[in-house]
């Protein structure tokens, strides 16, 4: 109930009028270094947006602007910027201040990721949360995907769909959509250099380039990080990356794209603990994890081909085609997993901006088609070598999907959202090794329609009440259906996870100085699919996964984030230039994550996620370019790591530091101490694990220091077209015309 009030206590300010409020502009630039940060002014147009403009040639302020204004429900956005000013190495350094985003570091940048509760089940890698990469699906057929391919320095800025709130782009999963958006010729310099070093044998090096010729405009960065001296035995990574983008866009402005990436990625496994190694020496790995010499290698590559064409100003044709492949070697305590994966991919989506009776209407539309191939090897693990071979088999993963949203606008200040996702999704094992009884081959399809309803209340300039009431349906991924602990079935016995989702919520800002996000959510799911560890035989020195469905559960929770200007012109009071600036940034999220009515567990806490998650930045920014920023990380109370809630990580606080010097060249000193006094703390859990083992801990004291270089940025396209008519003459009427327009409307909103 206290939960409950400071809820409503967030929502009562929103419904007031601002004091003196006046019509805002939106975000400028107000000296080489310092950026005022406000939200933008809402101003609904009698007629429909402009579609002839690209999503990924929108600048920050746009996309933002475009999410904020669609979106009824829980959504983040981190721009460049605040990219660049971070560490850069994990999602946890760049989606630490999204709330409701928890990202809970194992070792190095390996992250449990959890969106709502999407993660509970995800004792490895990611389930639960889609991930898209400029607005298209990045991943398997099935729903897996592998972030550590992400590079976070190649990226323009990152959109947070919370649950529901994803299905513009066709999501469907518990957790929503985190959209990566990478950038183009015209975000990039001409060069860009960036070197970091820090503790524990940690170095990152990127460079990239960026450059626009004419119609053409190509981006490449390049990316090596290193972990040579983790804070935990046994857990060294590498991660190397390459991404390049290449564009064209005609006279009529469709617009083509091709897009490739390649990781090579090696890490080793350090494991989790128990209770009792985690606070003998927190550093140590998990014994077994060195006896069979656990890690995960693999290379990935991708390549991806767009086509949009505007039709009109009012609609406009997308179109994705792509293929990646991921060769795996991944030796665990159980088996050697040798995997060969092989993905194809398109999506097709219309939009249509019109104006409906006097009424505007967005429309948006699409269709998707994805297949997965794996061949998937097993040998028995001999102290780090290949033994007999366990497993041979041949896994396939299908979806296909139709999804449609509209905005309706009813009134100028209120629109209703509507809309529904069909999807088939088909899972086949055919098995090369056992035979007779044992041969695990076999198959199963899911299939379902999940409608959602939402609306946007502007009731002012710059304030918002949203809301929204969904369905979801969630098929399990291949490696649940397939994980040892439960072969011994049919691939049907792993039921789809379904929920019903309801969402309300208020964004805006007030007297120019306070600016919130704030969502309050309840999910009632049936079929939770759970992970639990188990020993496959009495005091085995290792676990294997199996997974089952929860008959009923509750997710809960309240997300909500302040970014409010305390002072301002303190030390500084140059009438042609804004002051020094001294900004709070505090995000909070609260999980209340329950079985129900359960036959084993009653109503006990489902185990894996802190309830009160607090982070918290004090910032000071000069006019010459200086920042400091300490902040605190908290979990102010332990939480369960087991359904039987016998077994609690602790709760802890951490303090961080943060200072940089933006310089007006083009070149910014960056340094950071994380767990400033050196806190031993668990940062992430296993779940449900027999042997106990349920802790990861967190790193110790760690300094970090980089610098970067940008030369010359921005093709932006008013700066592109001037200089290549000026440097080269060859730019057609059309395109300059096109860009001109766009900086026109870009300066205009």
């Amino acid at each position: 109930m206290r939960i409950l009030a400071i809820a409503l206590f967030l929502f009562v300010p929103a419904a007031l009028p601002a004091f003196g409020q006046e019509e805002k502009e939106q975000d400028v630039l107000i000296s080489d270094h310092t950026e005022q940060h406000t939200m933008e002014t809402v101003v609904v147009e009698d007629k429909p947006l402009d579609l002839s403009v690209p999503d990924r040639m929108l600048s920050g302020q746009e996309a933002e602007k475009q999410i904020i204004d669609s979106t009824p429900g829980g959504i983040g956005f981190v721009d460049e910027k605040e990219i660049e000013e971070s560490r850069a190495t994990t999602l946890k350094d760049v989606l630490n201040y999204v709330p409701g985003v928890l990202v809970r570091p194992r070792f190095g940048d390996e992250s449990q990721l959890i969106i709502r509760g999407s993660g509970l089940r995800n004792n490895f890698h990611l389930r639960g949360v889609t991930l898209l990469m400029d607005g298209f699906v990045y991943g398997n057929a099935d729903g897996f995907s592998d972030f550590e391919s992400i590079e976070p320095l190649t990226l323009k800025y990152i959109e947070v769909f919370k649950g529901a709130n994803s299905l513009r782009f066709g999501g469907n999963t518990l957790g929503g959509a985190i959209n990566f958006v990478t950038k183009t010729g015209y975000d990039a310099g001409i060069l860009e250099a960036r070197s970091q070093v820090g503790s524990f044998g940690y170095f990152k090096n990127y460079l990239g380039t960026g450059q626009v010729y004419g119609p053409f405009d190509f981006y490449t960065g390049l990316s090596d990080t290193e972990v040579l001296d983790p804070y935990r035995k046994h857990a060294r990574q590498s991660r190397r990356r390459a991404y390049g983008s290449f564009g064209y866009e005609t006279d009529g402005g469709t617009s083509y794209r091709l897009d490739v990436t390649y990781v090579r990625n090696e890490e080793k496994l350090p494991g989790s603990l128990t209770f009792r190694e985690f606070k003998d020496n927190a550093r140590q790995a998990n014994p077994g994890s060195v006896l069979f010499d656990e890690v995960r290698f693999y290379d990935y590559y991708r390549i991806a081909f767009s086509v949009r064409t505007p039709i009109g100003t009012n609609q406009a044709l997308e179109f994705l085609t792509q293929f990646n492949i991921q060769n795996m070697d991944h030796p665990l305590s159980f088996a050697v997993i040798d995997n060969d994966t092989y993905n194809a991919g398109a999506e097709v989506r219309y939009l249509y901006n019109t104006n409906i009776g006097g009424m505007l209407n967005n429309l948006v539309m699409g269709a998707q088609f994805f297949f997965t191939y794996q061949q998937d090897l097993n040998w028995a693990n001999e102290q780090g070598k290949r033994g007999e071979k366990t497993k041979d088999q041949i896994n396939k993963s299908l979806l296909l999907a139709y999804y449609v949203e509209d905005q309706l606008f009813v009134a100028p200040e209120f629109s209703l959202i509507g809309g529904a996702r069909a999807q088939y999704a088909y899972r086949s094992v055919d098995d090369k090794f056992l035979i007779d009884d044992d041969d695990a081959s076999g198959n199963t399809d899911f299939f379902s329609v999940t409608p959602k309803l939402g609306f946007i209340w502007q009731t002012t300039p710059e304030v918002q009440f949203f809301g929204n009431v969904s369905a979801n349906y969630e098929p399990p991924i291949m490696v649940e259906l397939t994980s040892p602990g439960n072969l011994d079935g049919s691939l049907g016995d792993l039921k789809a996870q379904k929920a019903l989702q309801f969402e309300l919520g208020t964004r805006g800002m007030l007297w120019d100085r306070v600016k919130w996000d704030v969502s309050v959510y309840d999910y009632e799911i049936w079929d939770e699919i759970q992970n639990i560890n188990v020993q496959p035989f009495p005091d085995a020195p290792f676990t294997i996964p199996r997974y089952q469905n929860i008959d009923r559960t509750r997710h809960f929770g309240v997300e909500a984030g302040a970014d409010i200007m305390l002072l301002k012109n303190m030390a500084w009071r140059d009438p042609l230039a804004h002051g020094d600036t001294l900004r709070s940034i505090t995000a909070y999220t609260y999980s209340y994550f329950v079985f129900v009515d359960d036959p084993v567990f009653g109503d006990n806490d489902l185990p894996g996620a802190p309830p009160h998650f607090f982070v918290s930045q004090l910032r000071y920014d000069t006019p010459v370019g200086v920042w400091v920023a300490p902040s605190i990380e908290s979990v102010f109370e332990s939480y369960n790591v087991n359904s039987e809630n016998t077994a609690r990580a602790g709760s802890y606080t951490i303090f961080n530091l943060e200072v940089g010097w933006q310089f007006p060249a083009g070149v910014m000193f960056f340094a950071e101490v994380t767990n400033l006094f050196d806190k031993n703390y668990v940062s992430s859990v296993v779940v449900d694990s027999a042997d106990e083992r349920y802790f990861y801990p967190g790193d110790g004291r760690a300094f970090y220091g980089g610098i970067q270089w940008t030369w010359h940025k921005g093709g932006t396209p008013e700066g592109v077209a001037m200089s290549n008519s000026l440097n080269q003459n060859i730019v057609t009427e059309t395109f300059n015309r096109n860009n001109m327009n766009y900086a026109f409307n870009q300066d205009n909103m």
